[in-house]
């Protein structure tokens, strides 16, 4: 984003930033690679790795829970809205960093009752919404990512903590 106003405190973090420099793991392709398929994908959410190598963040059925990760922010999205300040989707054909153990900033896009620290992330394979707390009956859309929340509580829109490496 252009900076267009000074705070006294500065943001703490962009979705899809690393929260920490606890160990953190990619995805492996066994195509030996690993890009946006035609659809793109969303930095800072949650996508799955296709045995075609590509990574989708929408599905239309459950994907293999082995091959979901978080889409780490690593600058390879592209601002391609006609004068936008940021652009959050990597585009088709484009380098992915899929990963699957870390500590993620993520933007909490749908909560589940009041969620406090340890509440379960959910990921929306539909949609590609991240969903904080857990469903007392999950749809078949929704799939649980193993990732907790470390932040001490979730509001919808705040940028929050999640972890998987049991920190």
């Amino acid at each position: 984003m252009f900076q267009n106003q000074v705070y006294i405190q500065p943001a703490q973090a962009v979705p899809g930033d690393f929260a920490s420099s606890n160990p953190m793991i990619y995805k492996l392709s066994g195509t030996g690679r690993m890009v946006a398929d035609s659809s793109g994908v969303t930095v800072g959410h949650f996508a799955a790795l296709n045995s075609t190598g590509t990574v989708t963040s929408i599905f239309s059925s459950a994907p293999d829970a082995s091959r979901i990760g978080f889409v780490h922010r690593e600058f390879n999205a592209q601002i391609t809205t006609f004068l936008a300040e940021a652009g959050y989707t990597i585009q088709a054909g484009e380098p992915v960093a899929l990963f699957g153990k870390g500590d993620f900033w993520v933007n909490t896009d749908v909560i589940t009752g009041t969620p406090v620290r340890g509440a379960q992330v959910w990921w929306d394979m539909t949609t590609g919404n991240t969903v904080i707390g857990a469903p007392s009956s999950p749809p078949a859309t929704t799939v649980n990512t193993g990732y907790l929340l470390i932040s001490e509580s979730a509001t919808v829109g705040a940028v929050v903590v999640i972890s998987n490496t049991g920190a």
